[in-house]
């Protein structure tokens, strides 16, 4: 793999000025977008499996998902995959590491970035790559690199926040023995951005096509509130609900199941209580929940649903070794997503009126 750096800079300009635009229209789709919090949570899933995917491990965003809405999953054998997947969202949403703390492997991604910057001016893409590159060469890590991309270019202004669907991944898989890196990289940069704007476009025309199968009502009842809530989230509880709402469980109860049966929301726990739904979107997620008991369909608390055929045997495991403790320190730093979530919310409410 060639760095452009002693190369005919003129090749560049090309492979720059795509990646320059598909940046510049994601990061105005993105501001002021009534479901930006809820692209943004699906974005990240789908970057951290990518990630991982280029790592050797793969896995299934449809059971990331149902991981982390704490939903017993099927059993699979994936040696380590999952947490991998769970370390790595971990650390994209964590705070930068304080100095007193080791340096990990994105923080060394992002001196690399600075110090390319520092030389070559204002060419903010071009600087991420080369750093990118050097990192590469010094021997760091792929997911490291692969992290840094969204926050290097948040930082340089070019993106109002980090956007997790821009990581490089692309620029890794295009890479060829003989090619020019950067050319790869831009490549790459711009067909994530282009992607990142069809998947943010579309998820805004299903919420409003949600807020249309929800008929005729006042813009503050409560059925709309749950639609945005619904769309915001992608994976919601009775309970949560609730609390966004300010309303009694029984009521979010009832109007998840209006949404279930408008097909807007989709049922995955199959159970009487701790009942989760997720976006209609999202419904794949059920192909990865654990089948019921052989007592819990006797009971026929729920009506019996066939699941999808795994590629081996169904049976409900103890989660994998770190797991819990993995997804335990996601689930706080998830908490404070919820302001994001709240801002959104008067931002949907606001839309709606209009």
């Amino acid at each position: 793999m060639k760095d452009l750096r002693f190369s005919d800079p003129l090749l560049l300009l090309g492979p720059l000025e795509r990646a320059a635009k598909a940046v510049g229209r994601l990061a105005q789709a993105t501001t002021g977008s009534p479901v930006l919090a809820a692209w943004l949570h699906r974005s990240r899933v789908e970057a951290v499996a990518d990630i991982a995917d280029i790592q050797g491990r793969r896995v299934d965003p449809n059971r990331l998902r149902t991981l982390l809405a704490q939903v017993p999953t099927r059993a699979l054998r994936d040696w380590g995959a999952t947490m991998l997947a769970l370390d790595l969202m971990r650390q994209m949403l964590s705070e930068p590491s304080p100095p007193a703390f080791a340096p990990t492997g994105m923080d060394g991604a992002l001196a690399r970035m600075e110090e390319a910057h520092a030389t070559a001016g204002p060419a903010v893409l071009v600087a991420c790559g080369t750093g990118f590159f050097a990192h590469l060469e010094a021997g760091g890590d792929r997911s490291g690199a692969c992290l840094a991309v969204s926050r290097f270019l948040a930082a340089q202004g070019m993106t109002p926040l980090p956007l997790p669907c821009l990581n490089g991944v692309e620029a890794i898989r295009r890479a060829e023995p003989d090619g020019m890196w950067l050319v790869a990289f831009l490549d790459g940069i711009a067909r994530q951005a282009e992607q990142g704007e069809d998947g943010l476009t579309a998820l805004l025309h299903r919420w409003r096509g949600w807020r249309r199968c929800v008929g005729d009502r006042r813009s503050d009842a409560r059925i709309r509130r749950a639609v945005d809530a619904v769309a915001a989230e992608g994976v919601i509880g009775p309970a949560r609900l609730a609390a966004r709402l300010r309303c009694a469980t029984s009521a979010a109860t009832d109007l998840l199941e209006e949404l279930q049966r408008l097909e807007i929301a989709v049922e995955i726990t199959r159970r009487r209580t701790h009942r989760v739904f997720v976006a209609a979107d999202l419904a794949a997620m059920l192909g990865e929940v654990a089948p019921r008991s052989a007592a819990a369909v006797a009971a026929g608390a729920v009506p019996e649903i066939a699941p999808v055929a795994p590629a081996e045997p169904d049976r409900w495991v103890e989660p994998a070794e770190g797991v819990d403790d993995a997804l335990a320190n996601l689930e706080r730093i998830l908490k404070r997503q919820d302001p994001l979530l709240a801002r959104y919310g008067r931002i949907a409410r606001a839309s709606g009126e209009e």
